[in-house]
């Protein structure tokens, strides 16, 4: 096994910036409280995932809502976190204490990334822990370490394996790898991607020693693996698919769109980093026609900035999809230029193909989906502190007014008279 011991992964929380973990730890502090006292009872998925996390609480295994969509992970976790608070005195199954979870999940990802930054640009501690500290208040993350959703701990364990492959610990990584897949199943997807990552190193490591390889990849992360593949293709067969519970809803595509709106979604999040007067120069002019889906949840769901954007510009006429084109294709440059640098063509090749795996299947605009590309594009490039700067203010900015919509433009539906509903969501 090659790399420092695993143990020095744990002594992370001494080795980072600690103004940067002093500001995080605050900003988590804020946004647990006011969520706590603005959002008391359980809103929106959160109604499917702490009574089922509750039930878990109560030693209750085999109930399981057929509305979840996703497996169990973040009720088991929850339910070792509620067994230590009992210990103390404390109840760890109230919709509050259950949202502590990704609070916990949060600072430890925030560890991660700083890692990640390090092993991949070494730089200085300051520079470095405030990169990582721009990337957890990216602000779709950051709005949902404040509510119980699968989203902040299946993007720690993802990027935690990816840690370890890049530390060389590929036991850890592998078991990292499995038990992000039981928060979300396309994880799977970024697993395999990663395990590909450890065959080019393993043959990168074994030029470096000699001409002669004697193995084209690395047993113990094969292992870990391939036991995963095993279980998840156990589960798709007992499953009958990918999707669990609700799949009237969730049924896969062939949404190519997907991979535009997440183009424009990279550039727009990333243009403190990327955006300058050379890089958008030209545009690329070329027409392309591809099958736009609309989701009946994007126009039946008004909490969600993407109801807006769905219903005020693809909706405004059916000539949108087409002026938009070359505004797509410019954001595939920019991302692709800017990243070309830190990165090989293969691995570039290997992340648009996840991508295209995870992304394109899904018929539903959500920008959640987002969240593990965006990050694991974010951390390989390199950071540059000024603007790294800027984008700490444009997140912070973002978050911020996200935040106070949903604090203060409360609303009634018809539908459901006296139930107050919070402003829009990311």
């Amino acid at each position: 096994m090659n790399g420092r011991p695993l143990f020095f992964f744990f002594l992370l929380p001494c080795l980072m910036d600690v103004f940067a973990l002093a500001l995080h730890s605050v900003a988590l502090a804020w946004e647990s409280s006011k969520v706590r006292n603005y959002v008391s009872k359980p809103y929106m998925d959160e109604i499917f995932h702490v009574p089922q996390a509750q039930r878990y609480c109560m030693g209750d295994y085999a109930s399981w809502d057929p509305k979840l969509t996703t497996p169990p992970g973040l009720y088991i976790i929850s339910r070792g976190f509620s067994i230590l608070s009992t210990a103390v005195g404390v109840d760890g199954c109230t919709p509050s204490a259950l949202r502590m979870t990704n609070i916990f999940f949060s600072l430890g990802l925030l560890f991660v990334i700083d890692s990640l930054i390090g092993c991949l640009h070494p730089t200085s501690p300051a520079i470095r822990s405030r990169y990582a500290l721009a990337l957890v208040w990216f602000p779709v993350l950051f709005f949902f370490n404040g509510l119980y959703y699968t989203d902040t701990g299946s993007t720690f364990f993802v990027l935690l394996s990816y840690l370890l492959v890049n530390k060389r610990h590929y036991w850890a990584a592998g078991t990292a790898g499995i038990v992000s897949v039981t928060f979300r199943q396309t994880n799977i997807i970024w697993v395999l991607f990663f395990m590909v990552l450890v065959i080019i190193q393993t043959l990168e490591d074994a030029s470096k020693k000699s001409k002669e390889t004697t193995a084209v990849y690395n047993p113990t992360f094969s292992n870990v693996t391939q036991f995963a593949l095993t279980g998840f293709a156990g589960f798709l067969v007992w499953n009958g698919g990918i999707v669990l519970g609700d799949r009237s809803n969730h049924l896969a595509g062939y949404n190519v769109p997907q991979l535009f709106y997440f183009s424009s979604f990279l550039s727009f999040f990333m243009a403190p980093w990327i955006l300058n007067i050379k890089n958008i120069s030209e545009v690329l002019m070329t027409l392309t026609k591809p099958k736009q889906y609309e989701h009946p949840f994007l126009l039946s769901d008004n909490r969600h900035y993407t109801f807006y954007i769905w219903k005020n510009i693809y909706r405004r006429h059916w000539s949108v999809r087409y002026i938009l084109t070359p505004f797509y294709l410019l954001s595939v440059k920019l991302n692709i230029a800017a990243i070309v640098p830190y990165v090989s063509v293969l691995h570039v090749i290997g992340y648009v193909f996840t991508l295209v795996l995870t992304l394109v299947p899904s018929p539903l605009l959500e920008f959640r989906y987002f969240i593990v590309p965006f990050l694991f594009y974010a951390v390989h490039f390199q950071p540059q502190l000024k603007r790294t700067y800027l984008a700490i203010a444009f997140y912070s900015i973002i978050n911020l007014a996200t935040l106070y919509m949903f604090f203060n433009r409360t609303f009634e539906w018809a539908s459901e008279p006296g139930s107050s509903q919070s402003g829009s969501i990311l």
